[in-house]
């Protein structure tokens, strides 16, 4: 799931200003006035009332405290009022509800309890709120609404904190939560039991139950009229939800989840939600994405059918039910065992299917997004530091932080790190994880101290650098010998770096050496005449480098295009070309950049100097070429269009399904009106 951060603003002008941090169970008692406790169990029943935007809602709560204590403060939307509190049936009179959120808890409820309740005794309060949901205020983001009730389809999110809970992503819960809506209208959800449509009651409304026997992040629902569908991948059943005219997205999106369930499930081992997944499609309002147990919910801009089919997205929101779900987190500063996992889940999945230059791209990709913002902050002080809806986040906790996960596989070896990642999930099932329990873990598994690993790659920031000195020597034989020394500039790597060696005749050698020391020897013998030594051919190490100076800056260029930031993506890829003026790559990335603001001649320009550059990486050549025909095209330049998409054609390059666009293409011609928005993400 993803771990939303509290942003409340009290005025306009610190919207930005005000980031609040999350408390974990175990800091909480330095908070003034915040007691800790744990909440075990919710019943609640809520009506959703669409065309009023309305929620009514009652809930038991039932809680311990950790500690001797007379009051408690739970989390609720600033866009609800508190209309009753009740205890052991008799009133509650003495609470304060904070709309705004004058603390960091954001929104709450203080109670005061009446009397000191000793540590370990359970509570039950019962709960009567109401209000409006419509516009993203009151929740924990300032642009993205996570709950809303509407005639034309309501979500509610856990996130969103539409009941009074405690301890965000970390207090788990079991519940028996009933949902009241008008006839006609559906409602998805997870539960541990199997649902029905009852029929309407005395009221009017239809009721729907469900039920979490098991702890969990609990109350994530969707209501609306739906086409629904359920499709089965081995164990797995794939429950859809969708609006009219999306349905054609649900066989595509249900073959890469329940590929990537099957895998994650092969690899680690089962998911704590069971066999059935539901997924329910939103508004644009919301999060691309969302994930709780057992459910995704998926805005409409992900179905739409002019839109590439989000294959990396899909297969990381999977991985979240192993990795914040079936693991949980004890605070939102352990986000890298969620968010990072999840990330690496899916580029091991991806890996294992790719080849050739696919392969080398999504290696050389997960590095540059890993390298973009890496002197930020580190893993373990970004949660803290950063907003995590900001693309530096992304960068350190997504992409870096896959990226330790797979130098950690390097360092251990893949049979210790498997196991690692399966006694994980199996020690932690249903319980809350810090990155100090993974480190134990990891360490007791490994055999040796990895406080070096951890304190360099997720404690620290800094990358290395190598260098390569070596000299060619030809035998009697008729044979070569390549004897080097690779050195790098820190005292701590202590991982497997590989070297490749390139002769004339086209030969790739490897060898792999272990960097204990500042510096390490190795020796080739080839049948060719050397060319070239090369570290990390295959980019498995997070470090620096004169070509990635030049890639990283182009990736800050790539992730403002991506935003349509077109003036700064522009500044960012000609300060990259300042550096390497040879650089294929970037010259295609800004290629992209005019041919989506629709300035052909200097699209043309660009990547006509893609084509005539340094030919990397390999599949640039066929894009290229591809994107001229398109620019020829929107200028009504039909023979010209042909002359390049006959040019693509003949390199025989088939990278990203490059011959279907081809012949897509040479059918029928390139319309920037009807086209998809061009991306600087790589061939489409």
């Amino acid at each position: 799931m993803r771990n939303i951060r509290l942003h409340f603003c009290r005025t306009a002008a610190l919207a930005f200003a005000l980031l609040f941090s999350l408390v974990s169970t175990a800091d909480a008692q330095q908070v003034p006035g915040r007691t800790r406790f744990d909440v075990t169990h919710y019943r609640i029943e809520a009506q959703l009332i669409p065309d009023q935007h309305l929620l009514r809602a009652a809930a038991e709560v039932t809680f311990t405290p950790l500690d001797a204590t007379r009051s408690v403060v739970f989390e609720l939307n600033g866009s609800l009022k508190v209309e009753a509190i009740e205890k052991g049936g008799k009133p509650v009179t003495n609470f304060v509800q904070d709309a705004v959120g004058a603390d960091a808890l954001g929104p709450n409820v203080r109670i005061d309890l009446g009397e000191v309740v000793p540590a370990n005794t359970p509570i039950t309060l019962r709960f009567r709120w109401s209000g409006a949901l419509i516009t993203p205020e009151g929740g924990p983001l300032l642009t993205k609404r996570l709950a809303y009730i509407g005639t034309e389809g309501s979500y509610l999110m856990y996130a969103a904190r539409w009941f009074p809970f405690h301890d965000y992503a970390a207090d788990r819960a079991t519940s028996d939560i009933t949902i009241l809506v008008p006839p006609g209208v559906q409602v998805a959800g997870s539960s541990d039991e199997p649902l029905t449509t009852p029929p309407p009651g005395k009221d009017g409304n239809v009721r729907y139950r469900f039920v979490r026997t098991k702890p969990a992040l609990i109350g994530n629902f969707a209501a609306g009229q739906y086409i629904t569908r359920e499709l089965r991948y081995g164990k797995y059943e794939i429950q859809f939800f969708t609006k009219v005219g999306s349905e054609n997205r649900i066989e595509r999106y249900g073959e890469l989840m329940g590929k990537a369930l099957e895998h994650y499930t092969q690899m680690y081992g089962t998911p704590e939600f069971g066999t059935r997944l539901v997924v329910v499609q939103i508004d644009d309002d919301s999060l691309d994405a969302y994930t709780a147990p057992g459910m995704h919910f998926f805005a409409s801009r992900l179905y739409n059918p002019t839109r590439p089919v989000p294959e990396e997205r899909l297969q990381r929101e999977v991985a979240y039910q192993w990795w914040g779900q079936t693991v949980g987190l004890k605070s939102f500063d352990d986000a890298w065992l969620s968010q990072g996992l999840a990330e690496w889940s899916a580029f091991a999945l991806r890996e294992s299917t790719l080849t050739g230059g696919a392969l080398d791209s999504a290696q050389r990709e997960m590095q540059e997004r890993a390298l973009t913002f890496e002197q930020t902050a580190s893993i373990a002080r970004a949660p803290s530091a950063l907003d995590d809806q900001s693309s530096a986040f992304q960068s350190i906790i997504f992409y870096k932080g896959a990226m330790a996960f797979r130098m950690l596989r390097q360092t251990m070896g893949q049979n210790k790190f498997n196991q690692l990642l399966r006694t994980f999930l199996d020690q932690y099932r249903g319980k809350n994880a810090s990155i100090d329990d993974f480190e134990r873990l990891a360490t007791q598994i490994n055999g040796a101290n990895l406080r070096y690993f951890f304190a360099q790659w997720v404690e620290g920031t800094g990358v290395p650098e190598f260098q390569v000195d070596y000299q060619i020597i030809r035998t009697r034989g008729g044979k070569f010998v390549t004897r080097g020394t690779v050195r790098q500039n820190f005292d701590t790597l202590r991982l497997p770096v590989e070297l490749a060696l390139r002769t004339e005749g086209g030969e790739v050698l490897s060898t792999n050496v272990r960097m204990e020391e500042k510096s390490e020897d190795f020796t080739f013998e080839s049948t060719g005449p050397p060319v070239e030594v090369f570290v990390d051919p295959n980019n498995k190490i997070l470090r620096m480098s004169d070509d990635l100076r030049v890639a990283v800056i182009a990736r800050r260029g790539i992730e403002q295009f991506k935003e349509g930031q077109f003036a700064e993506a522009q500044q960012q890829f000609e300060a990259a070309l300042k550096l390497d003026k040879s650089n294929s790559w970037v010259y295609y990335n800004l290629g992209l950049l005019y041919l989506e603001q629709r300035n052909y001649q200097l699209a043309l320009d660009n990547l006509d100097l893609a084509v005539r550059g340094n030919g990397r990486p390999t599949w640039i050549a066929v894009w290229a070429h591809i994107k001229r025909g398109n620019a020829y095209d929107a200028r009504g330049e039909r023979e010209r269009a042909v002359y390049e998409y006959k040019k693509a054609e003949s390199t025989g390059d088939n990278y990203d399904n490059a011959l279907v666009s081809i012949k897509k293409f040479l059918s029928t011609p390139y319309d920037p009106k009807t086209a998809q928005a061009t991306t600087a993400t790589g061939a489409q």
